[in-house]
């Protein structure tokens, strides 16, 4: 029944690679509603950004404080997602944002009891009550400057600098990456000197050392349905570490500790507008005049649509910068979708349409080429060419050359690949790591060979399904059905790394019949579906299935 794929996905580990993200930042509730009234924040501020200087609007609104926030990075809500970017962006709700802002100018919202200030900042440079620190902020207990230095001295998580970390400095107008030459285990007291010294730390993929932070990003994988991504900056007082620059990635960035003066600029023309590839360092005789200069504080948050240009200075007289960015969208675009689409629609037309494969006129780069765009001689040749190239391109157009669903499909498997695992692989794993088992990786060949004769499948768990018990998939999101030849393939991410595609795809090839019992468990998210009632199926198929499922991590079960 299950039918083996000629590539294999399973288990395999190599270099890691950087989440996608850029280098930005330098260079409702889950659960019960509370049916207690929360006290108003007066200095909650929401600040949208045109193409002058933002104007501050104040809006009241309910504090929703990090205990809030924490309660949505374990919450099993199928809508945690939604919920939880509504939480970072609080007051604003996500369809205004979605409406005024993403994609098309800044959103500052601040946190704070204290007034934005626009230029240095020297007029709120000193800290009160410890604020400057994060104490009682928005974020407060999040991630902090004590976590990092924790991972650094943390033996087991071996951080390299260039790979893991980078240090960095600001200086005359360049940015300088002063990382120790080699393959280098850094430490803690060789991280702080640096930082004593003026340099600045770029933490790469913190959701590697940090659970809240890997939370975060899952959750962000699941409302955006696009991969995301975190690095996190530690800055010293004046002291910059990055030039100017503008990233292909849109932004979030989130003030943990300390206090960092923003500026931000428009794009330079045209092209800078949503880029897909971030840009070079950018000389600041060449900068615009900014449409953003203020200071963030701890609990404020800042978003910039991808290229935006910025640069940021840590306030002196006070501790250290540290904040974090959450970042998606890069390279998910109509222009990556196309990039995807045509060339499949050039395949189905020349295997359909004859006319896509007849030849092309004799020696026609002698009147088509730059060299001949102005050639009057060559016109009417010129003509003829333009005019049966628009006619084959209209026929291009036809939906039947549009595989408009399995462009989409290749997205999402990309996505599936790319993304964090979901919360739910995180318990999971801790499962697995209590009983002493491996980490179960079960995929492509390895997934049907283990139940190719029989419906028990041997893997990392013991327990084994019965027809009286339902299955759910873990996680909205969690797998993408693809039909693929004679075979219904389920691309899944429950056994990802949280290193951007360090593991190979994971993937379990069904035969194509299973495919309607896998689309119903797919539509059913959350509920559960009786493993009896999987259509199309015999009863040890249905068991074989389950089993997989279970075994892979894809579906919880109860009993019926």
């Amino acid at each position: 029944m299950i039918k083996r794929a000629k590539k294999a996905a399973g288990k395999k580990k190599g270099k890691r690679k950087a989440r996608s993200v850029g280098s930005f930042g330098e260079g409702g509730t889950a659960g019960k509603k509370s049916k207690k009234k929360r006290k108003q924040n007066p200095g909650m501020e929401m600040m949208g950004g045109g193409s002058k200087a933002a104007s501050a609007a104040t809006r009241s609104a309910k504090d929703e404080p990090l205990s809030e926030g924490l309660k949505l990075l374990s919450s099993k809500n199928p809508k945690r997602g939604r919920e939880f970017f509504a939480w970072l962006i609080h007051p604003m709700p996500p369809s205004e944002f979605m409406k005024e802002y993403f994609e098309k100018k800044h959103l500052l919202i601040r946190r704070s009891n204290r007034k934005s200030t626009k230029g240095t900042g020297e007029e709120d440079s000193k800290d009160d009550d410890g604020e400057g620190a994060g104490e009682g902020s928005y974020f407060s207990g999040l991630y902090s400057s004590e976590r990092i230095r924790e991972a650094l001295d943390d033996s087991k998580f071996e951080i390299k600098f260039s790979r893991d970390i980078d240090i960095v400095k600001y200086i005359g107008g360049k940015r300088r990456t002063l990382n120790p030459a080699g393959d280098v285990v850094a430490t803690g007291d060789f991280v702080w000197k640096k930082l004593k010294g003026g340099c600045s730390l770029r933490v790469l993929r913190p959701q590697e050392y940090n659970r809240e932070v890997y939370r975060m990003v899952s959750l962000m994988d699941e409302y955006w349905g696009r991969v995301s991504g975190a690095n996190a900056y530690l800055t010293p007082p004046s002291t910059q570490g990055f030039a100017p620059h503008y990233d292909d990635v849109d932004v979030y960035i989130v003030q943990l500790e300390g206090r960092k003066r923003w500026r931000l600029y428009p794009p330079r023309d045209n092209a800078d507008v949503l880029p897909r590839f971030s840009s070079q360092d950018i000389d600041e005789s060449d900068l615009p005049e900014p449409i953003l200069d203020t200071v963030l504080n701890p609990g404020d948050l800042l978003y910039a649509p991808r290229g935006t240009i910025h640069q940021a200075i840590a306030l002196p007289n006070g501790p250290a910068s540290l904040h974090l960015t959450l970042s998606s969208g890069q390279r998910h675009t109509w222009a990556d979708y196309f990039s995807l689409l045509v060339p499949r629609a050039v395949q189905l037309a020349a295997e359909e349409d004859s006319s896509f494969r007849e030849s092309l006129p004799i020696s026609f780069h002698d009147y088509m080429g730059v060299v001949h765009a102005d050639s009057k001689s060559c016109g009417q040749r010129r003509e003829r060419f333009k005019a049966k190239a628009h006619e084959l391109l209209e026929k291009l157009l036809q939906d039947k050359f549009l595989a408009l669903d399995a462009a989409a499909d290749q997205m999402a498997r990309d996505f599936i690949h790319g993304r964090v695992p979901p919360l739910e692989a995180e318990k999971d794993a801790e499962a697995a790591g209590k009983e002493g088992g491996a980490e179960g990786q079960l995929g492509g060949d390895e997934a049907a060979g283990a139940v190719s004769s029989s419906s028990s499948s041997s893997s990392s768990s013991s327990k084994e399904l019965s027809h009286t018990m339902q299955i759910a998939l873990v996680a909205q999101g969690c797998a993408r059905l693809i039909m693929e030849e004679e075979a219904a393939v389920l691309y899944y991410c429950t056994r990802n790394s949280k290193v951007f595609k360090e593991r190979e795809e994971q993937y379990l090839p069904f035969a194509d019949h299973c495919a309607p019992a896998l689309e119903r468990l797919i539509e059913a998210f959350p509920r559960y579906v009786a493993i009896g009632e999987l259509e199309g199926l015999t009863k040890e198929e249905q068991l074989v299935v389950a089993n997989v499922l279970y075994q892979a991590g894809v579906v919880i079960a109860k009993s019926g």
